[in-house]
Order: C-alpha cells, then structure tokens, then sequence
C-alpha cells in the first residue's frame, strides 16, 4: 500500500466524487414539527402563512423541495457545497413549477460569513440534517453563527448529529474503513464497499470487537444493506463524531435557543422509549430539578442512543416566553387534526392483540384495546383532538390522547394534518402530483406526496 490513494475527499475533508443519494426526510418538514412542538406545550409557528426556511446541507434537496410544494406561500433555500446536487436539485425545481426554492452552491462557513449579523433574523426554520457530525469545528460554529444570527424569535431549529454512547463503538470500525480506502481504486462508492466487505469478514470470523460490541455489530449490518454511495458519504469524511446531547445544548443555549424536545416523538415519551426500572430514576431526578443537561445524558444512556433529532427555538424577550401555559396548551392540542394511514392497516388488528414498536430499548407492546377506539374513529374521515377527546374511552383521561397520537405518528400509523383554514388544498396538490412526476422521471424513486399530511412517503406505504 505504498502508493495508496487517499479517499475521494472534498478539500480532504469530505466525500463529492460520488452522488448524494436523494433522501426525503419526514421529520425536517414544518408541520411534523409544528405538530411535535405542540405536543410539548410549546408555541408552534403557523405552517399555513407565510414563513422563511433554510437547509444547511440540502444534498440533492428532496426534503426541501417536498416542503416547497406543500407551502406555496413560503419561501424555501437550500445550500450544499456540492455543484452536482445543486445542479440537480434547481432542475428538478425547475421541471416542477416550484417557484418558491432557491438552492444555492455555497459551503457554510461561507454562508455564515456573508450574513450580515446587524440585519434582522428573518428565518423561521432552519435545518440541519446529517451534517453536523460528519463535519469539523468551524463548519459546525458556521452553523450555530447561523442559528444565532438569523433565527427570528420563536424559530424553529433543528439538528440531527450522531450520539453518545451509541454511535461511539462503531468509531474503530469507521477508522478501519477509512484505512481501507487508501489502498483501493475506484471512487468513494467501491472503496466503502471494500472496507464494508472486510468488516463483514471480520464479525463472521468472531473477531472481539464485535462479541463486546453487538450494537456495533447491528450497525453494521443495517449499514452494509444501503447502497455504496451512502456508505462512503457515511463513513469516509475525515469527520465523524459523535457527540454528548449535553455539549449540543449548551451550544445551542449560549447562542440564544432553548432546547425543546426531539423530532423523533417517542422519545419525548418516556413511558415508552425508556426501560420500565429507568422510568422511576428519570421521575425522581425531575422531582429534585435536574436540568435537561442531566436528564437527557440519562435518557441517552438507557437507551444507548446513537442519534439525535434535536428541535430548538430562539429565545423570546425576557417578558414573553415560547411555553404554553395549560389553557393555551390545551387550545392548541384541540385545534389539531389526523387521519388515519393506511387504512387497510387497522383490518390487521383485533382487540386482544398489541401494536409492537421496535424501539431503542426493543419491542414495546401497546395494548391494542387503549388505541382502538381512537383508530375506529378516524378510520372513515379525519377526527379533530377535540373530537377524540370526547370517546367515552378517554372521557377521564384526554391528555392521554396527547401521547397516543405521537406515538402512532411515529409509528406511521396517523399523520397530523392542515387545519381546516388551510391554503387551497387543490393548488397544493397540483404542486405535488407535478413533484412526484418530476421525481420518478429523474429516476428518484416513486413517491406519493400528501397535499394534506405536507409530507411524502414511497408509493405502496401511503
């Protein structure tokens, strides 16, 4: 290996040789957070009116563009360092009449370094998916100076990254991967499948790491199973990290955001992300104020969490504040609306049977007799909360309700929907219906994106 070729790197820093693949992500779109943050009791930006968004790292742009249709009065921008998906994420804009999404070739450190920090924050949303992890220290600044400077008040941030603990004992396999790819030809797609390749040697043999390590193991697998471009723009950057939950909050604190909870919903709830003998531990901490530094390094913990879906808001003035109080909580859960998806799904199920969620921390059963009632009623037409919350079943309970439809949205069972003052449905999924021929014709799969949901999903899952 004396003439080994280093990877295919960007400024040796990170993977461009090799496409992106197009990935849509469910929980980057402004009505699923909208939904989660009032689900949390806090003030959720109004995704029917006008509203500001902006992705770091859009890559080819896909969640971006599915967000564009969905909101015509909004206005979108995605940067990415990457001419290629830039490129093709404004021709597929383009193709599909989506007037309302600028994408733009720029790194950000250099879009952090044009803003103009004495200008008016005038973002809504600003997302930030598999990035942050993947990238060194003055990118990951770059993007809190972004955060910081242009996130109005009550904005909407969010931020996937890679976790401790359990992300961490996958970083010797990263490594070996990376010393692979010095000593194989081909772009960065063939040299992760041969460094892959011998990894999965390696775990078949019975090497140690892996019998000490089975989540790095199950990793692994899963991994190996993607296409060889996702592999190298996974593993190959010279930047890997995962980091404590408890660093990203203070950074994020220090520059004005207060940390609201997870995109992921069911790990907001501990009744069904953490183990049951865990529960009562987290209980007491909070009893004796521990702050969310503490409790979420806890939750990690019992869960071995290898990422994070991160949702923060900026900071209002000391006079007013993103938190609801209980009657405005309350008015905000009622006002919500959801339907079923599929339909065909409920049929499965009988009442002494359970709803299993592959959690972190394994199967979760959920009796299927505490969700039935609920389903039934949004089987033939969407239900409001307030609907729901008037079934004899959750008569003495309706906060239940508030939990239940988390949990079954993560579980792709419900999808919250536009409210009934909605922007002109019929426009919207004449955007949509274009945008998904547009998509199949560039041969980025087939997808079914919902005008009403204003989220998209693979044909034969909707």
């Amino acid at each position: 290996m004396q003439n080994a070729q280093r990877p295919n790197l960007e400024n040796g820093a990170y993977v461009t040789d090799v496409t992106y693949p197009a990935q849509f992500v469910r929980e980057l779109m402004p009505l699923w957070l909208g939904s989660t943050l009032t689900s949390l009791g806090r003030l959720a930006p109004d995704v029917d009116q006008a509203f500001d968004w902006l992705e770091l790292g859009c890559g080819a742009g896909l969640s971006t563009l599915v967000a564009a249709a969905n909101h015509p009065a909004a206005h979108f921008t995605g940067i990415d360092l990457s001419q290629r998906e830039i490129e093709r994420a404004t021709a597929l804009a383009t193709r599909a009449g989506l007037a309302n999404v600028d994408f733009i070739c720029q790194s950000i450190e250099a879009a952090a370094d044009a803003e103009n920090s004495t200008s008016p924050p005038k973002r809504d949303f600003i997302v930030c998916n598999g990035v942050y992890s993947w990238v060194g220290e003055p990118v990951r600044k770059a993007v809190e100076r972004i955060v910081a400077q242009q996130l109005r008040p009550s904005g909407v941030a969010y931020l996937s990254y890679m976790s401790q603990p359990g992300a961490a004992s996958f970083s010797a396999a990263q490594r070996l991967l990376r010393l692979m790819a010095r000593g194989h030809p081909g772009d960065s797609a063939a040299q992760a499948r041969n460094g892959m390749n011998l990894l999965l040697s390696l775990e078949q043999a019975g090497a140690g790491y892996f019998v000490e390590h089975p989540a790095a193991a199950r990793d692994m697998q899963q991994a190996s199973a993607g296409s060889d471009a996702a592999l190298a723009h996974e593993y190959l950057n010279e930047h890997w990290q995962a980091f404590h939950a408890a660093d990203i909050l203070q950074s994020f604190t220090s520059i004005g955001c207060e940390w609201a909870g997870s995109a992921m919903p069911l790990d907001n709830i501990d009744a069904v992300s953490l183990p049951a003998q865990v529960q009562p531990i987290v209980q007491q901490l909070r009893q004796q104020g521990a702050d969310a530094l503490l409790l979420e390094t806890v939750r990690d913990i019992a869960r071995n969490q290898n990422s994070r879906m991160d949702i923060f808001q900026k900071a209002r003035s000391s006079l007013a504040t993103n938190r609801l109080d209980l009657s405005e909580h309350r008015q905000a859960l009622l006002r919500q609306k959801v339907m079923l998806a599929p339909p065909a799904r409920l049929g499965e199920l009988t009442s002494g049977q359970h709803l299993v969620l592959s959690t972190r921390i394994g199967p979760v059963d959920i009796p299927f007799a505490q969700v039935q009632p609920l389903l039934e009623a949004v089987q033939d037409a969407p239900r409001s909360y307030a609907e729901l919350a008037s079934l004899p079943a959750y008569a003495g309970n309706p906060g239940f309700i508030n939990q239940v439809l988390q949990v079954l949205a993560w579980a792709g069972w419900i999808r919250f929907i536009r409210s009934p003052t909605s922007t002109d449905l019929e426009e919207i999924e004449q955007r949509c219906q274009r945008l998904q021929q547009v998509l199949k014709d560039a041969g980025l799969g087939d997808w079914h994106i919902d005008a009403h949901a204003a989220t998209a999903m693979p044909q034969g899952s909707a």
